[in-house]
């Protein structure tokens, strides 16, 4: 993990981390690109928000997202500018988000809000510009038509 907040591991009792340090495990997990570490701190009624998209409304639509999401990503890095708790379980961040694969070279800034329960994630909202990650895609295009040719 690129960022000056440690990540938290996973071995440690769910139930004794705080929620940032869940979060921190979550995000960890998904930098590992650990579809199993990642469900193992999902919340059985995880709600997924890329806002102003609900992306999941539980686990099962979850883990289908984040499978898609893995197979195509080779290469995803959190960057956080802030991480910090809100109180009521919810944990702030202000990160980039590095993303890559298949030809896609993507750098989002975004603003996310967490809420943890009992050691795990139930729910993740996010808020980035789409324009912006729409022209990172366009950006990308020669180079994910290139690798699609090389299958």
């Amino acid at each position: 993990m690129s960022t000056n907040a440690d990540p938290i591991p996973i071995t440690s009792a769910a139930s004794r981390r705080s929620p940032q340090e869940t979060v921190q495990a979550f995000l960890h997990a998904l930098e590992e690109l650990d579809f199993d570490k990642t469900l193992s701190l999902s919340a059985p009624d995880i709600r997924w928000v890329n806002a102003p998209i609900t992306t999941s409304s539980n686990k099962e639509q979850f883990a289908k997202m984040v499978r898609g999401m893995l197979k195509m990503v080779t290469h995803f890095e959190v960057q956080f500018r802030d991480i910090h708790e809100r109180g009521n379980d919810a944990v702030y961040t202000d990160r980039f988000d590095i993303i890559e694969g298949g030809g896609l070279k993507m750098k989002l800034h975004v603003i996310g809000e967490f809420k943890v329960k009992d050691g795990l994630v139930t729910e993740w909202v996010d808020h980035f510009s789409w324009p912006k990650a729409i022209g990172d895609i366009v950006k990308s295009l020669p180079a994910m038509i290139r690798f699609r040719l090389k299958k």
